[in-house]
């Protein structure tokens, strides 16, 4: 089952491409950085991480995607607004340059960028096509641009197969008022909101619905290969705004006024699908005829996700527009009350001896310029004017009053007073605010200081211990080498093992040596599960590996089929003719990939040049160890070869059977004669003190050395075991 990552948050596309690749039997796997998004059904994990997260490369290693959809532009993630442009523009590039690092770092086979029409901003009479340059204006236009270049550059400079899709104006049938953003649902709810659109004739539009886009997307993966690394998606569709509007106007029941404001030259920007449609064989199945009034009828149906309360209906607002007015108004209301008590005590005080002196006016005033700031303190000054004026006109007349001087100097003294200590009050609040603000900030940049500082020691740990301990490391390399080097006669096989089991990280390792061009024998095996293939292997009976296999390939076990080896490799002569197989099993799927096909291609040279060498070395020595004119070795070559294979066989490498052979006084010529054609290539035959043979026979237990010595028996050559002399 094919596997797929889609990064993106939940939305219109997101669940079309969910929906599309599920039917398709994939294997859906979704990463997300809202922790309130429900996982829909018909995914198989979802992971919620930002996205320049440092466990992504822990996520990319854990589900193994065939593909990585980033779905970029049309990602609802990010809010492209005047305010938050720069936010969403460094977020947009720091994540998309982590998940490119982290899949060419792990050897992913392809990644999916989704751009969009965005990165063209400028009028176009022909239809654009994929070699024309990009004219981003806006900061949507320019980061997604950026992203396109970013993706390009990782599909020139590593292994990772990047492909670039261009989407023109995808629209559908949006779920709420927040997934409004694409034309035609925006031109629906400005009517459903407004009761009116603004429409210009001479823009042209051109959209592609959703479930087109999904359709376009699965051919684009699927696809075995792809000829481009870019390609235009679009419906081909055009259409004016005028007439966009004619179909709202006749969908809604309700009035839709239509303002014409057309004006100045056409408008247009069509991307050409030419490529993508002669490649793939696609075509649009969905208009914008048939769409737009489902838009609208889903519109009707759902009001209450499109409209705010005021929106729906006037009334509903007036709640919520009186609790604004009165927490406004409370501080006033406050100021309004407080000033009754402060009233009655300064009439009360005026002939008092004791607090005749107190200015409870000046106080109250003080009191609310304290707390509340400038505009209270304004009107608490008001309040106590009147306050003052009414206390006045108790033994004079209004008018004597107000030619007073002592009025006015006590006037300018409240007003003084109160806006000074208010505007002091507004200028600490300011100083608050300001310094909350930079406290937020400075400890958003130290968290942010600890997460870069964080990641840069994980880099700096894992390749200070690549270098040291790294398996593809100059060190390491010369340690293979010399471990084969530093390995007995004929002993190298054995070695092999060792090596290959941790090089590549597996305990099951087995070795076959080809011993015509139909079978292949075992040499070793590191463990029983690695023997699964047998002592023998008829190359027919696994043409699916040895196909693989005769092109000089890596084969891997990608069906997971357990009666197979995970990872296999071949070893050639210098006539291009396979001499050596090896079988590598219960490797994690994760680690099945190309760097670790190259490392097995490596190490396995290495082995192949050792063993070779090693048999250079004993054909050079053929005279000293075998009997002139025989195939039959010397006594100490044998004990060597025994003593190599016993050894081997407690280490679980290999099994071995030893019997011995009466001479009879026959010839040892003749003898070898008689008992090589009754043995395999692999098996050995030496002399023995006391003038008999013994016979080693490898990768054979004791039960089936009984069918060999029934051969030799057949041939009047009389065998026994060495306690039975």
């Amino acid at each position: 089952m094919s596997s797929v990552l889609i990064v993106g948050s939940y939305g219109t596309f997101t669940n079309e491409i969910i929906h599309k690749f599920y039917k398709e039997n994939w294997r859906i796997y979704t990463l997300i950085c809202n922790k309130k998004l429900i996982k829909p059904t018909h995914v198989f994990e979802q992971y919620v991480f930002k996205y320049d997260s440092d466990s992504i490369k822990e996520i990319l290693t854990s589900c193994r995607p065939d593909a990585i959809l980033f779905s970029g532009a049309y990602d609802p993630l990010y809010k492209w607004n005047d305010k938050s442009d720069i936010e969403e523009s460094l977020s947009y590039v720091t994540g998309l340059s982590n998940l490119l690092m982290c899949s060419a770092m792990l050897g992913l086979r392809h990644f999916v960028y989704v751009s969009s029409d965005k990165v063209y901003e400028e009028e176009y009479v022909i239809d654009i096509k994929e070699g024309m340059p990009t004219t981003p204006n806006s900061f949507k236009g320019m980061t997604i641009s950026q992203g396109e270049n970013l993706a390009m550059h990782f599909d020139q400079t590593t292994q990772l197969e990047v492909t670039v899709v261009r989407i023109a104006g995808m629209y559908g049938i949006p779920a709420n008022r927040e997934a409004c953003t694409d034309i035609y649902s925006e031109m629906c709810l400005k009517a459903l909101v407004e009761g009116q659109l603004k429409i210009n004739a001479k823009k042209v539009l051109s959209a592609l619905y959703v479930k087109d886009a999904a359709e376009t997307l699965y051919l684009l993966i699927n696809a075995p290969e792809r000829k481009h690394g870019l390609y235009h998606i679009s419906s081909m569709e055009e259409v004016t705004e005028d007439a966009v509007a004619a179909i709202i106007q006749e969908g809604y029941s309700q009035q839709i006024d239509i303002l014409d404001q057309t004006i100045g030259l056409k408008h247009r920007r069509i991307l050409s699908n030419e490529r993508f449609c002669k490649e793939f064989d696609f075509e649009a199945r969905n208009g914008y005829q048939e769409i737009i009034p489902q838009i609208i009828t889903y519109m009707k149906s759902h009001k209450n996700l499109f409209l705010h309360n005021d929106e729906i209906q006037n009334g509903k607002s007036y709640r919520h527009r009186i609790f604004q007015l009165f927490k406004k108004a409370f501080p006033f209301l406050e100021c309004l009350v407080f000033f009754l008590p402060f009233f009655l005590l300064n009439n009360r005080s005026v002939d008092s001896v004791y607090f005749g002196g107190i200015n409870f006016y000046l106080l109250y005033v003080l009191l609310f310029a304290i707390v509340h700031g400038r505009h209270q303190a304004i009107f608490a000054s008001l309040l106590s004017v009147v306050g003052y004026f009414f206390r006045q006109m108790y033994g004079a007349s209004g008018f004597s009053v107000l030619i007073n001087i002592n009025t006015y100097i006590w006037i300018a003294q409240i007003f003084a007073v109160g806006l000074t200590v208010g505007h002091l009050k507004d200028k600490f609040r300011e100083m608050e605010l300001d310094k909350n603000e930079q406290i937020d900030f400075l400890t958003e940049r130290l968290n942010d200081i600890t997460v870069i500082n964080s990641s840069n020691t994980k880099i700096k740990n894992y390749f200070a211990e690549k270098i040291i301990s790294s398996t593809e490391s100059v060190g390491r390399i010369y340690d293979i080498t010399s471990r084969l080097d530093k390995a007995a006669t004929g002993e190298v096989l054995f070695a092999a093992l060792d090596t290959l089991s941790e090089i590549m990280d597996t305990k099951d390792v087995s070795i076959y040596v080809l011993s015509n061009t139909d079978y292949c024998r075992l040499a070793s095996a590191s463990s029983e599960k690695a023997r699964a293939l047998g002592k023998s292997v008829f190359i027919k009976d696994y043409n699916e590996i040895f196909e693989v296999l005769k092109v000089k390939q890596v084969y891997i076990n990608r069906s997971l089929d357990s009666a197979l080896p995970m990872m296999a490799s071949a070893l050639f002569d210098d006539k291009s003719n396979m001499r050596i197989v090896i079988f590598l099993w219960s490797i994690p799927y994760e680690e099945m990939t190309l760097y670790q096909s190259n490392l097995l291609t490596i190490v396995g040279a290495l082995v192949y040049s050792v063993v070779v060498r090693d048999a250079d070395y004993l054909d050079a020595l053929a005279y000293r160890r075998f009997i002139p004119e025989t195939m039959i070795l010397q006594e100490d070559a044998f004990k060597e070869m025994l003593e190599i294979y016993r050894h081997a066989a407690e280490k679980g490498y290999a099994e071995l059977s030893v019997f011995y052979v009466h001479s009879d006084f026959i010839p040892l010529k003749e003898l070898s004669g008689r008992i090589k054609p009754l043995l395999r290539g692999t098996d050995y035959v030496g002399t023995m003190s006391d003038g008999n043979l013994a016979i080693l026979l490898t990768n054979t237990n004791e039960n089936e050395s009984v069918y060999v010595r029934k051969r030799l028996e057949e041939k009047n050559l009389r065998t026994y075991k060495e306690n039975e002399r």
